[in-house]
């Protein structure tokens, strides 16, 4: 059951086939934990299960929303498993769980023209904590770095805020209005040097 002191406290998920990044949100502009949680099969088998992480995550912090990505195409059965599991394992302790769409993302990070590594940076700005894991800048031929989970969570958690902040209280009406006006800072300084790469859009 969500707590109820915990009312800004969101849990932000990227999940994919294989493991989930994730971010806690204590309000808009606070970060509580982050990190990202594999569960690979195979010869490198993680022996804890996700639902398992996922519901340490949800018994450890007792947020009052998880925040997943809308996913309209593409998925794999493995994901399509996966995040039904998350939907029932949050709704079993009456935790709503929202979707964030990618245009929902464009709108929180006006300037960014979609590109994940600028709305990393932008991140890693405005949350110095994330800043050491900001992996370099991918070149066209590499994989990407498993470290932009965290960022890519962090984003649907920003967008979530902003998204909502009309219907929130007065003082996280405020905060999430503050981290859009940085967002939107990071966005002009990093207008000339934006370089958009393949494979990097939200």
């Amino acid at each position: 059951m969500t707590d109820q002191g915990n009312e800004k406290r969101v849990l932000a998920l990227d999940v994919h086939p294989r493991s989930f990044g994730f971010v806690v949100f204590e309000g808009p502009n606070r970060m509580l934990d982050w990190g990202v949680r594999s569960f690979r099969s195979g010869a490198n088998a993680v022996k804890i299960p996700a639902a398992t992480k996922f519901l340490a995550l949800l018994d450890e912090f007792r947020p009052s929303a998880v925040v997943i990505r809308e996913r309209l195409t593409g998925r794999t059965a493995k994901l399509t498993r996966m995040l039904a599991t998350i939907e029932r394992q949050a709704r079993s302790r009456r935790i709503p769980v929202r979707r964030v769409s990618r245009r929902d993302v464009n709108r929180a990070f006006v300037g960014f023209e979609s590109n994940k590594y600028e709305v990393a940076s932008a991140l890693a700005q405005q949350f110095p904590a994330l800043a050491s894991r900001l992996p370099p800048r991918r070149k066209c031929w590499q994989s990407e770095d498993y470290r932009m989970g965290i960022f890519d969570a962090a984003a649907l958690g920003v967008a979530d805020f902003v998204r909502h902040r009309t219907r929130l209280p007065a003082d996280l009406v405020d905060d999430s209005a503050t981290l859009q006006s940085h967002v939107d800072d990071s966005a002009r300084k990093n207008h000339s040097a934006r370089e958009v790469e393949p494979g990097s859009t939200f």
